[in-house]
């Protein structure tokens, strides 16, 4: 194998066809995918029949003392590493919270139930869990201070998610008055079912002012960590032919830190039959506010709220509380983004076709929440090869999302192209050949000379990965830092391996708010190795009266993404 120039490396992946040869290309590149969707992983009766034996068990009761808890989530552990698993090897995290003592408690088992559960107390304060949204807005609708509303009272979840003062986990909710506009956050005790005020009427790194921007909360129940299973195998052919074949995983199963996981998640990614990536993702999602006038947030991807998709023909492989929806032809999913309404008929992931510029696209989509923070995540893989994923932003009524901020989302995209075993080359514009990269690096984009990536198998084929144009960078050409938050825009690693060192999923320090990918750098090897390339784009958003996209495609200055392109394939 030899490294090819990139000059000839974008004439061969750019080259212009002309004749009946060209016609035949483009007539094929447009045509319809035959979609095969099968489940995989546990079934919602695992997930229900686990959730009563941890509860059951002796550890868990004895870890609880009999006092007032939640089981707040139920989440896979299965690392979906290179290894194949053996079966029924399917293991299980769930996370209860002690109102009574205050303390969490972990219960880790198989579901398959030939082991013992274990149950160790953990000190530290979860995000919200099923059920808790519901049981504070009934503490809240009972507390005398808030009865005379007369069922005009308006409640949402808030940032940030949970409080801790004196020792007690509080939730945060966001309380609005829809007769007069007034609006407050206020914490909800479960240990003693009562409401706490904040002074300033928002607890530290949020606000609540007269002022308040976003579209209305609709207010529809969301999905919580772990609740809703839901792995599905898609293959989608061509003339009897796979093109596309993935393991896709929703939001609320999805891997990563706990109480924040990494949106519609997909494995073993092949097209044409050849691997391109053993694992995609965005573990690391956050925003920092202007002049510091809320947060900054850490936010999740797990909470799947409502978006809309048609109301007749769509397809429900596993039945449609299974989270996957195969859209008739012709049509497609709406958001918020694009329609800035809140109301949505169904949550999960959606799936339907879509011709842009003459080529068939396979979409993945999703609406998740974080608060007030609507995000919408697309994975876009089209008939040509290319990838495109896909981060849009949205809000809803709050003070603090009148004020500018930067959103940074973070893709860890772990490439075996063709084979775990790749290399990787630095290109740019003006450069006549790449440029081997043969340890792991920390790199800034350049928009000036487009720079870009490209991983190569053992033999020719490869893949390359450019910036979108309106993806930013934390530095300047020069490679001055401006956004120290924002942490980078390209990160070049090795693959440990997430069996033994499950942190690779998300970045080293959990519990910080800033990105902190820097630690994965240090020195190792990345040439013939298995490559992993972590991307981040920045986004400096603030909530007007405009629409980012169209009801067609998520796009528009508030929609981040690379483009992933096959080479010699």
């Amino acid at each position: 194998p030899i490294a090819l120039s990139c000059l000839v490396l974008m004439a061969v992946s750019a080259a212009a066809e002309t004749g009946p040869l060209a016609e035949k290309k483009a007539r094929k590149a447009a045509q319809r995918f035959d979609l095969r969707v099968t489940t995989s992983g546990p079934t919602k009766a695992d997930v229900d029949a686990v959730k009563l034996r941890v509860e059951q068990s002796p550890a868990v009761r004895s870890a609880l003392k009999n006092g007032k808890y939640r089981l707040l989530s139920l989440e896979y552990t299965d690392g979906g590493d290179h290894q194949k698993k053996a079966a029924g090897s399917a293991r299980f995290r769930a996370t209860f919270y002690s109102y009574s003592d205050d303390v969490a408690v972990i219960a880790e088992g198989d579901f398959a139930g030939r082991e013992p559960i274990t149950a160790v107390p953990a000190y530290f304060d979860p995000g919200v869990g099923d059920g808790e949204l519901d049981e504070a807005f009934a503490i809240i609708r009972a507390d005398a201070r808030f009865k005379s509303t007369d069922g005009k009272l308006a409640l949402a979840a808030a940032m940030p998610p949970v409080s801790n003062v004196d020792g007690e986990r509080l939730i945060n909710i966001r309380v609005i008055e829809s007769d007069t506009a007034a609006n407050e956050i206020v914490g909800v005790s479960f240990k003693n079912s009562r409401v706490v005020r904040y002074a300033g009427n928002a607890p530290p790194a949020a606000r609540a002012t007269p002022e308040a921007c976003g579209i209305s909360d609709a207010g529809q129940p969301t999905t919580f960590e772990g609740s809703h299973p839901g792995q599905y195998q898609l293959t989608a052919s061509q003339g009897g032919n796979p093109l596309w074949e993935m393991l896709v995983l929703r939001p609320n199963v999805s891997s990563g830190a706990p109480f924040e996981r990494s949106g519609i998640e997909i494995r073993d990614v092949k097209y044409k039959g050849k691997s391109v990536l053993k694992r995609g993702h965005v573990p690391v999602l956050n925003v920092k506010y202007v002049n510091a006038s809320c947060g900054p947030y850490r936010d999740w991807q797990y909470q799947e709220g409502f978006f809309s998709i048609p109301p007749a023909g769509v397809s429900f492989p596993n039945g449609a509380d299974g989270g996957f929806a195969i859209l008739p032809e012709g049509q497609v999913a709406t958001t918020s983004v694009e329609s800035r309404n809140d109301q949505g008929n169904f949550r999960g992931v959606a799936v339907y076709q879509q011709v842009i510029d003459g080529v068939n696209e396979l979409v993945l989509v999703t609406e998740m929440e974080a608060g007030w923070y609507r995000y919408i995540m697309e994975w876009r893989f089209g008939a040509d090869g290319i990838i495109r994923p896909r981060y849009g932003f949205g809000s809803t009524t709050s003070s603090c999302v009148c004020v500018g901020r930067d959103h940074h989302v973070y893709w860890r995209l772990d490439f075996d192209v063709v084979s775990p075993v790749n290399r990787i080359f630095q290109v740019e514009r003006g450069r006549k050949f790449m440029r081997p990269i043969a340890t792991e690096a920390a790199i800034f984009r350049n928009y000036a000379t487009n720079r870009g990536f490209v991983i190569q198998s053992g033999g020719n084929e490869a893949y390359s990965i450019f910036p979108g144009i309106t993806d930013g960078s934390v530095a300047d050409a020069a490679g001055n830092v401006l956004d120290p938050f924002g942490g980078g825009d390209f990160w070049l690693m090795q693959f440990k391996g997430t069996a033994g060192a499950p942190i690779e999923l998300n970045d080293p320090n959990v519990g910080t708010v800033a990105a902190t990918l820097g630690p994965f750098i240090n020195g190792e090897s990345i040439a013939g190795q298995d490559v992993v390339v972590w991307y981040g784009a920045h986004q400096r958003r603030i909530d007007d009266a405009s629409r980012p996209g169209t009801p067609e495609i998520l796009a528009g200055k508030h929609v981040v993404g690379p483009e992933i392109r096959p080479i010699q394939w």
